[in-house]
């Protein structure tokens, strides 16, 4: 399986977000060839949910949720990636503002 660079990743679903008309920006920068990916998704009515890029055991990449629930507030949300950050410094944050709760990398 061929492996997409993050940076390269995150423009596309950066491009992709604007096509289909979803908010999202990027709000921290990482590692160009292999930063972690994480997605803050707002709901716009108080729900907030977490998801990060990973590796399942046959290779495949997914996107899983990382908080002990689905939806969470938004303080609980920026504490989980406030913690997530001081371990990896050389992460990518992207947040999306979407009602529909729409992930911009499922597309890809």
């Amino acid at each position: 399986m061929t492996r997409v660079k993050s940076g390269i990743l995150v423009s596309a679903a950066l491009r992709h977000a604007s096509v289909i008309f979803i908010d999202c920006v990027l709000v921290r920068r990482g590692d160009a060839d292999a930063g972690a990916i994480f997605v803050h998704i707002d709901a716009l009515d108080g729900r907030h949910k977490l998801l990060a890029r990973s590796l399942d055991f046959d290779g495949n990449y997914a996107w899983q949720i990382i908080t002990s629930t689905e939806w969470v507030d938004g303080e609980t949300a920026a504490s989980r990636l406030a913690a997530e950050t001081k371990m990896d410094h050389d992460a990518f944050i992207i947040a999306v503002t979407d009602a529909k709760a729409r992930n911009p990398f499922d597309a890809l």
